[in-house]
Order: structure tokens, then C-alpha cells, then sequence
């Protein structure tokens, strides 16, 4: 399918989605429309015409996760937030995962550094380790000064040299240097890209009612502007749930934990790694979701938590009338229960 009619395709979905919540709540939007959706990052209203690529700011199709980390582009986003995002966290986020990757020697993981031998002289390589986990080192002097490229090899050393872990195996050859870790990732725009994953994740599912949610104005404000500290408590829940919890679940226990719960993963060329994003549900009192995580979980030091979870895929359908209001109104239930 076409990248055009694909974004028809999602559009035509989001906005009869739309249509039903304009029909059957008090929702006031800043200009009349009968055809459109939200960009749920700035929620501005975009019309069929902003499919069009030129226009101004035009709709997009959103990788979420990032395409980099495996993730599919199955919603519509606006030009200026999926390129901003992108540019301000996104990027973040991939660089401290292979990072982190890479200073774990993981499998099929790679980096571009300096090594210095003990003369000082200094050369740009690319070290990889392969699906065993057996380091390669390639010299690149394109990006190293001649001089000290020259200098490094020169202070290689010959002779036998026994071959750690293979026993009775010697290389002929030796080179010694050290070697800088990469450490540029920043933990803090890698975990607003993570936030903004997980939000993203549920206006895939929910569609619309899920922005109408006075608790996530200041998320979204988070999302918005990276470099601002906002949300101070962990907004992540730091478990390997069962494979069945991947989409959009509630947590229904312990009731100081009660939370929407968008669990992902994303995909790098070394591991599949899990990330569950806890978003507050729609009653005021549920803003405090951040601070009950940082209460219970963070200071659970190694105690067992009693955790019940609900998963509502089967319960999703933005495409079906009767299920568009199903996440507000399995929170409200999940409430009353919780309260008795």
C-alpha cells in the first residue's frame, strides 16, 4: 500500500472515531469540521486537505515506536511534532540504547570510538561484537590524523601471545590501547522518548477518548518540552510482564498503583527489550499515579507486590462505535471495585 492511501486509509479511521465522540459528548474544538482528527501531541484539528504533503504542516504517518527500534507506522501525527520529537528524543533514545548495548558487549552491537595507545597517539574505530560476542576492532584512518595513525600501528608488538579463552591458541600480533566507553546518551530525553512511545501507543489503541483526559495535559506538556523537568517521579513500571500484557492494560491492584499501563518493546539488532509506561486515568485524584510509584515500587526494596492486571485488547475497537467509550468506562468500574 502506498504511503498516500495508507495515510487515507488511517485518516478515514481516526475521524469517523471522532466523529461519535463530537456526536455523543459536550467536546468543543477551535474551528467547525465534519471530516478530521486531532494530532494528539498538540491537538490541533487537521482536516482531509492536511493529508496533502503541501501544505504547511501536513499530516504524517508516526513510527511508533521509532522505525529504528522496530516500530510501525500505523497513526498520523503533524509534521511539526513528529519532526521535532523525533529530532529532540527520539534520536536520544536510540543513541542510549545502543550505547548501553555496546558497554554490555552485546551480541550484533557496534560503536565508533578513539583508542589511545600509551604514547597518546589517538585513532577513530569501529568496534563490533559479533553473534557470539567476539570483538572486531577496524582501524579507520579516513577519520584519524595520518600521524598518530601511523604512530598506533607502529607501537604493535610480535610474538606469541596466548588467546584468552581458547586455550592453547596464540596470535602473533598485539596491540595495546585504551579504550573511551561511550557515554553520550541522555537518560533523560531517552526517557521522554520512552513517555511519549507509551502515549502514542494509546491513542493507536483507544483513539481519541484517550486524549479527552484531563490528567495527560501535563504529559503531553512533558512530550512537548523535553527539556523541561516536569514529571520528576517514574512514569515507567520496571517489570518483564508476560507476553499477553504487550498493547494497553489497567492495573487494577494494588488500588494505590491503579493506572492505565501501555506495555512495548523495542527492537535493536542485539536484544528485544520491554518497557511498561503508566499513564493516570480520567479522575482528578488520579494525577498522583507518579508519586505512588516512586512510593510503593522504588522504595519496595526487594519485597513482593501482590499485582493484578487487566488487558483491555479485547476490549479496544476504535473502528466500532459501541467500544470508542470502552476505556473510560472500564476505568470507572476498575474504580468502583477498587474503592469497595
Amino acid at each position: 500500500m502506498s504511503k498516500s492511501k495508507k495515510k487515507k486509509k488511517i485518516f478515514e479511521a481516526y475521524s469517523q472515531n471522532l466523529k461519535w465522540i463530537k456526536e455523543k459528548t459536550n467536546a468543543k474544538f477551535d474551528v467547525e469540521f465534519d471530516k478530521g482528527l486531532l494530532c494528539p501531541l498538540c491537538l490541533k484539528v487537521f482536516l482531509e486537505s492536511d493529508l496533502n504533503p503541501s501544505q504547511k504542516n501536513y499530516l504524517t504517518l508516526e513510527h511508533n515506536p521509532p522505525k529504528s527500534l522496530g516500530g510501525k507506522d500505523n497513526i498520523l501525527t503533524c509534521k511539526k511534532c513528529n519532526n521535532e520529537s523525533g529530532h529532540k528524543t527520539d534520536v536520544e533514545l536510540l543513541t542510549y540504547l545502543l550505547e548501553q548495548d555496546f558497554r554490555s558487549f552485546s551480541p550484533n552491537s557496534k560503536h565508533r570510538t578513539k583508542l589511545e595507545n600509551n604514547k597518546g597517539s589517538k585513532v577513530t574505530a569501529d568496534l563490533s561484537f559479533d553473534g557470539d560476542g567476539k570483538m572486531t576492532v577496524n582501524l579507520q584512518s579516513k577519520y584519524s590524523n595520518p600521524k598518530d595513525y601511523n604512530d598506533f600501528l607502529e607501537s604493535e608488538e610480535r610474538g606469541l601471545f596466548p588467546i584468552e579463552g581458547e586455550l592453547g591458541k596464540f596470535a602473533t600480533k598485539k596491540l595495546q590501547f585504551n579504550l573511551k566507553i561511550p557515554d553520550n546518551g541522555n537518560m533523560r530525553l531517552a526517557s521522554i522518548a520512552l513517555l511519549k512511545i507509551g502515549y502514542l501507543l494509546g491513542f493507536e489503541k483507544y483513539g481519541h477518548i484517550f486524549l479527552f483526559n484531563q490528567n495527560l495535559d501535563k504529559i503531553r506538556e512533558q512530550i512537548l518540552n523535553p527539556e523541561k523537568n516536569l514529571i520528576t517521579d517514574p512514569f515507567w513500571i520496571n517489570f518483564e510482564f508476560p507476553e499477553m500484557y504487550l498493547g494497553v492494560n489497567i492495573i487494577n491492584k494494588p488500588s494505590e498503583l491503579l493506572c492505565f499501563l501501555n506495555t512495548f518493546v523495542l527492537k535493536t539488532k542485539s536484544r528485544n527489550a520491554q518497557i511498561s509506561i503508566a499513564f493516570p486515568g480520567y479522575n482528578k485524584e488520579d494525577a498522583i499515579i507518579y508519586e505512588n510509584i516512586n512510593k510503593t515500587l522504588c522504595s519496595n526494596k526487594g519485597g513482593e507486590l501482590d499485582m493484578e492486571i487487566t488487558t483491555m485488547e479485547p476490549f479496544l475497537d476504535l473502528k466500532d462505535e459501541s467500544k470508542v467509550f470502552c476505556s473510560a468506562l472500564i476505568w470507572d468500574e476498575r474504580k468502583k471495585d477498587c474503592a469497595q
